[in-house]
């Protein structure tokens, strides 16, 4: 059964990668978008692991804005907790709208609805 819940993982996260269209952003040049995001307490989607902590902007694309964890995520796996970079996306339509991402070597994956999470926006 494990062996199955695994295989599904890795097709899910596999499948929901794509191009990284993602480019920088100048964070002192905005004044309409959050220079960070304070995650209040730790959270997970799935089997994806975002520590508490200060989340700066990073990049957008023409969905959102990338907020970079402080520290590496980890993804519980059988082996243990593997090392992940990521962190959270905000929707540009819906800026309650949180998501989180993680790099995968095909790309940026999407994981998950942070929205709930306990969090505050930081000018």
């Amino acid at each position: 059964m494990r062996v199955i819940q695994a295989v599904a993982l890795a097709l899910l996260l596999s499948g929901c990668g794509g191009t990284d269209r993602r480019h920088p952003v100048n964070p002192a040049a905005t004044v309409t978008v959050a220079r960070f995001i304070a995650l209040l307490s730790d959270t997970s989607a799935g089997t994806i692991h975002f520590p508490r902590g200060l989340y700066s902007l990073e990049s957008e694309d023409h969905h959102g804005y990338y907020y970079r964890a402080p520290v590496k995520l980890y993804q519980r796996s059988f082996g243990g907790r593997e090392p992940r970079d990521g962190g959270i996306f905000v929707s540009k339509q819906n800026q309650r709208k949180l998501r989180g991402y993680v790099i995968m070597p095909g790309g940026v994956t999407h994981v998950g609805n942070l929205s709930g999470a306990n969090y505050q926006f930081r000018y």
